[in-house]
């Protein structure tokens, strides 16, 4: 058990640097992203429980697109991430919307109280921790929110390009599209899953 646990933290300690390493490719896309990230909260603003004004925890925030969103939304965010290239260009592309962005690996457990925000939201961060850091991450979720966990995330739905891609980041993709909903369902209280796109599904949770 511990050489399983040692292993797992050197694979997270790979996955980080490796983002660490993308962190400007993926500032690259920041407009885009904001872009399709605005739509889609404004066009699904009903299934969100948060209340303007309410606050919000953006868990792998990367670059930040999506936590700027939320904050033209009028929403108290903050962005988490556990690669630092990633919270430096988060903040280096936030750097006029007030933000507050902050490394926290939530693999090893975020030093923030419990119940201490209305949402929580993670975008295709599930589907690149291991079994066992996803479970961390869901636990983790329902500990710091009070009404609702969000996460946006892949489906079941494959393409050949999609695989590829995930292969190279090396995440647990393959696995989390065929058992995620089910881990889910172990840890929290209800969920709800819906079709955002081809290959993109919302996962409402509830604490």
């Amino acid at each position: 058990m511990k050489g399983d646990h040692q292993r797992e933290r050197s694979d997270n300690k790979k996955h980080i640097e490796l983002f660490d390493r993308i962190a400007p490719v993926y500032r690259m896309f920041y407009h885009l992203q904001v872009r399709s990230f605005s739509r889609l909260l404004r066009g699904n603003r009903n299934l969100l429980s948060v209340r303007e004004g309410g606050n919000i925890l953006d868990i792998g925030c990367g670059t930040g697109a999506l936590t700027y969103c939320l904050k033209m939304m009028n929403f108290d965010v903050i962005g988490i991430d556990a690669s630092p290239a990633m919270i430096e260009e988060a903040r280096r592309a936030n750097r006029h919307a007030g933000i507050s962005f902050m490394v926290g690996d939530i693999a090893e457990g975020l030093d923030l109280e419990s119940k201490s925000f209305d949402l929580v939201i993670g975008s295709y961060i599930a589907h690149g921790l291991s079994g066992h850091e996803r479970i961390r991450l869901f636990e983790e979720s329902k500990r710091l929110a009070r009404e609702q966990i969000l996460f946006h995330d892949f489906n079941q739905r494959r393409s050949i390009f999609l695989d590829f891609v995930e292969w190279l980041e090396g995440g647990d993709y393959f696995n989390f599209i065929y058992t995620g909903s089910q881990e889910m369902e172990r840890i929290f209280s209800s969920v709800r899953i819906i079709e955002m796109g081809r290959f993109v599904s919302w996962y409402l949770c509830a604490p």
